[in-house]
């Protein structure tokens, strides 16, 4: 490929200098530059420029700008070329800028910035300008400042500079489709040096650069403080929840505005006729009345803002808002950031509402979002892989007319990233199965597109499927507002000025639906039945309504009940575990599956059974502890008994930023019978792959722990390795250590004053003069078979203490301790009076030989059990709980050939015991190998006698070892 792509450009190259004079003169112009030459070097690197292939125009790698094109940059709306990888036709890969070849691309400023736009908006990363004599590499990472601009450049290549293989193979290798394909590109990305920000950006984030998600979000919060500022400081006797809808309301306006005017279905000039008004803000609420009368929908909808009684915002402020926005002073162009991005910033922009602080406006977190620790955005990966493998598995191979009748919902939906999800497969397929049976396309109302030779669907089309397919609900006024303008910016997404005055002049009609009856604010999980337990609550105060917001999903779907519930529903809930009384008692009255530890993802989780309708789909992404919690019996009893499964893919990266650990779940509604196989897929960097296939009916139908990573080999032996035992919970009882310091814990309680002075606790220090001063032990100091108290570590023990336990458990002669934090089992044995902390866990038994436990404890056996028990092995923050310590296999003693291998077991522990110390005070490197061979040894026949204990073969041998 690359010399056959190498032979082709340099006849190119022959070419125009050859005929230079004339492709160098003014008259020479862009559009026949990208026929003779951009559209060839393209076409040689792979890319099918011209679709010869790729027929189907939403099914085609290279995007090519065919609308005649004015000469002024600023009026350019997209770019040339945008580059794309099936299947993923909407993520542009890197976009091509054409100029003609009279123009000096090194010197053509505008050309760099209008470049740099394009990627940035779009996230690409790097982007091309090109007029085929010169070849520009931008950066496109950092937020475009026309002044810096020239910085962004990482590579010039003059056209001739191309003839040299190795020259031309540096170019192939990132920019053609094989290179694009095989990641060099994303490769090359990721290797760059930090971006070059401009000064302000620089002076701002202390010398990071701003994407374009982080750069808007930046933005638009800046802006909704000094609106809100200016709003109270011109209506003081407006409340929290009025400032921060009346602020929330004219940002969307404002957004719109500017999506409107980069998809040129209205005129470019909106934002700069308000900016340029007398009186902006008199402006702005005349123009926000005359769309209202085009567009309906909730963004325009008469609101109190509209009202003369509301002063708005002085004329000043609101001006310098309305011309920064305007899109000849900004970098925005919504003709490229996607709606999806949209919806991530706003996403975020919820977790803040507009709080009063003396006199002042100001910006606060919400509660539930500092108790959640922020707000996590799902990635458009994982919405796609749910939504195809519900949705998009519901509507395949089904006609319009069936697909009309289906429901689909997101009842904690936020700013709509699943919805918006939802209705972009849905569109595709209406496209689609239009342009496969055309004679259906123009009696369904779709509209010819003579540009691309394909059908596509009218406003009017568009409106009958987000009205009749797509619900959602959330406990959040704002996030439903969101939701619907993220909605009408897919809807309006691929439309112009002309098809949406068509819209009007042919049917009467508002170009946008009224989504009141399908978006919906509202508190999932809770029905007016609250009332019962705090009615005079509910109706005396307006802060725990607002809070509790109870919601009748029958009474606001009654034509989604009617016919048994919805199709399908997706989503994301949130992940905060419930403390609240009346919520629990609530909870405790109406939700059957719970244990007593109460998180909103688990109510969730019970909830959808009832509001999917049977077979319904289930698609949704949760913290994986529900497989691995003991103390969520009842959920996985409900899951499995309820859904018959299809898929769990299984986060192996962090997919939020945050530390928790999440699974995806694709059931569907409806009691098992037979066999039952489901797919377990991994992420591996953004990208899924299939792992492996388990029966639903192999697992323990009584609610126990899950491991769906577990090869079904490794399962059956785990399952043999556990008839022949009991738990370390039934041979020995299992405690957690001491906790030191906790607010208002201890006696008498402790102050805060104390638990910042943490005057109960010496460390690095010989033992304190006083009494109750013990030996204090933590995690870190014990290793397998080894104590590393050096006598430096105290704790004054007594009832002070935040959690000091039962005295009796130190008390005890003989003891083994459990390392808390790690990913696999280290334990060892310790005496008396030692203190232990709760990053310990106590082990003591009363029958059972403690050296014999520590042995198993300590044996590759025992860490491959532990893996089928909790696969966090190499995660970060692992932790070995109490609970799984307890569930730990111990082999049952049942022959003489048995007790023989325990008594065994017994001696080389007490070796072990004694050589630790030895190899850890050896000087020399020959005494320390010297000792450690020994120890190794040792540890070797341990695991061998727990083998013959439980009679392992060879293979099942072989499978804990490679899992060791």
């Amino acid at each position: 490929m690359l010399s056959q792509a190498h032979a082709t450009v340099k006849q190119l190259i022959a070419q125009f200098q050859a005929h230079s004079s004339h492709y160098l003169s003014p008259k020479y112009q862009e559009a026949e530059v990208r026929a003779d030459f951009i559209d060839k070097l393209f076409t040689a690197l792979g890319w099918d420029v011209a679709h010869d292939y790729q027929k189907n125009p939403y099914a085609q790698e290279v995007k090519v700008e065919k609308a005649q094109r004015q000469a002024d940059a600023a009026s350019q709306k997209r770019a040339d070329y945008a580059f794309s990888l099936a299947p993923d036709y909407k993520t542009v890969q890197f976009f091509v800028e054409a100029k003609k070849p009279s123009l000096t691309l090194r010197q053509n400023r505008d050309g760099y910035f209008q470049t740099a736009k394009y990627g940035w908006n779009a996230q690409t990363g790097v982007s091309i300008l090109t007029d085929f004599e010169e070849i520009v590499i931008i950066d496109c990472r950092a937020k475009p400042d026309f002044d810096t601009i020239l910085q962004n450049e990482l590579r010039y290549f003059k056209y001739t500079e191309l003839q040299d293989e190795d020259t031309f193979a540096e170019f192939y290798w990132l920019f053609s489709r094989e290179a694009v394909a095989a990641g060099n590109l994303a490769r090359y990305i990721a290797d760059l040096p930090k971006a070059k920000s401009s000064g302000k950006q620089l002076r701002l984030l202390g010398g990071r650069y701003l994407s374009i998600d982080d750069s808007f979000l930046s933005y638009i919060d800046d802006i909704r403080l000094h609106l809100a500022q200016a709003f109270y400081q011109n209506n003081p006797a407006l409340n929290s929840y009025q400032l921060t809808e009346a602020t929330q309301r004219t940002i969307d306006r404002l957004v719109f505005m500017r999506f409107l005017e980069d998809k040129q279905i209205e005129p470019e000039t909106l934002l700069y006729n308000i900016a340029s008004a007398a009186h902006p803000w008199a402006k702005f609420i005349a123009e926000c009345k005359r769309l209202d009368t085009k567009y309906n929908g909730i963004v325009f909808k008469p609101h109190f803002i509209d009202q003369n009684s509301f002063l708005g915002a002085d004329e000043t402020a609101f001006r310098d808002i309305a011309s920064d926005l305007d899109h000849t002073n900004t970098p925005y162009d919504f003709n490229y950031i996607p709606v999806h991005i949209l919806g991530s910033i706003y996403e975020r922009f919820l977790g803040n509402i507009i709080a009063i602080d003396n006199g002042k406006a100001a910006i606060e977190q919400k509660p539930e979002v500092r108790k959640a620790g922020g707000v996590f955005y799902t990635p458009k990966y994982i919405v796609d892989y749910i939504v195809e493998n519900t949705v998009g598995k519901i509507i395949a191979g089904k006609n319009p007319d069936y697909i009309t009748k289906l429901k689909f919902a997101d009842i904690a939906c936020g700013s709509g990233s699943f919805l918006i999800g939802v209705y972009d497969c849905l569109l595709d397929y209406h496209k689609n199965y239009y342009n496969r049976y055309p004679d259906k396309a123009k009696s369904a109302g779709c509209h010819f597109d003579e540009a691309t030779g394909t059908w596509v669907l009218s406003i009017k089309q568009k409106q009958r499927i987000l009205l009749n397919n797509i619900y959602g609900v959330d406990i959040d006024l704002q996030a439903t507002e969101v939701t619907q303008l993220s909605l009408f910016l897919k809807l309006l997404e691929d439309e112009t000025m002309a098809s949406a005055n068509d819209m009007q002049v042919l049917f009467a009609d508002k170009i946008l639906p009224n989504l009141s009856g399908n978006i919906c604010c509202g508190n999932s999980l809770i029905g007016y039945e609250i009332m019962d337990i705090m009615g005079n609550e509910l109706a005396q105060d307006e802060d725990i309504r607002r809070k509790i917001n109870p919601f009748d999903f029958q009474a606001a779907f009654a034509s989604v009940f009617a016919t048994g519930g919805f199709d399908a529903i997706v989503g994301n809930p949130p992940y905060v575990k419930v403390s609240d009384k009346e919520l629990l008692a609530y909870f405790k009255q109406h939700f059957q599956h719970q244990n007593y530890q109460y998180d909103l993802y688990l109510l969730f989780l019970e909830r959808y059974h009832a509001l999917l309708k049977e077979k319904g789909l289930l698609g949704v992404i949760v913290p994986n502890t529900w497989l691995q919690s003991v103390t969520f019996t009842k959920i996985r009893k409900h899951l499995l008994g309820d859904y018959r499964w299809h898929k769990i893919l299984h986060g192996k990266e962090h997919i939020f930023d945050a530390v928790v650990d999440t699974h995806v779940l694709v059931f569907e509604k409806g009691s098992l019978k037979g066999k039952s196989l489901f797919d377990v897929d991994i992420t591996e960097n953004q990208t899924i792959v299939f792992y492996q296939q388990l029966d639903q009916n192999s697992f323990d139908k009584n609610g126990g722990i899950i491991n769906i990573l577990a090869k079904p080999e490794a399962t059956a032996l785990f399952k043999k390795i556990q008839a022949a035992s009991e738990t370390l919970g039934t041979a020995a009882t299992v405690y957690n250590g001491i906790k030191p310091f906790e607010k208002g814990k201890g006696t008498p309680p402790q102050t805060e004053e104390i638990v910042e002075a943490k005057p109960f606790v010496k460390e690095n220090q010989s033992k304190p003069a006083g009494a109750n001063w013990k030996p204090l032990l933590r995690g870190s100091l014990i290793n397998r078979y080894e104590n590393l108290w050096h006598e430096d570590s105290w704790i004054q023990y007594g009832e002070w203490l935040a959690a000091p336990r039962d005295s009796k458990i130190f008390e005890a002669e003989e003891k083994i301790v459990v390392r808390q934090t790690g990913d696999r089992i280290i334990a060892t044995v310790i005496g008396k009076d030692i203190i232990c902390r709760n990053n310990l866990h106590i082990v003591i038994a009363q029958q059972r030989n403690h050296k014999f436990l520590l042995g198993v404890l300590n044996s590759k056996l025992a860490n491959f059990c532990y893996y089928q028990i909790n696969p966090e092995r190499g995660e970060a923050l692992a932790e070995v709980k109490k609970a799984h310590v307890e569930q730990l296999p111990m082999p049952k003693i049942r022959s003489a050939a048995q007790q023989k291998l325990h008594n065994e077991i017994v001696k080389l522990v007490e070796q072990l015991l004694a050589a630790q110390p030895k190899a850890r005070a050896a000087l020399s490197d020959s005494d320390k190998n010297f000792h450690e061979r020994f120890i190794a040894s040792l540890e070797q026949r341990i695991n061998q006698a727990v083998y013959q204990i439980y009679g392992l073969t060879a293979d099942e041998i072989a499978l804990i070892e490679a899992a060791a």
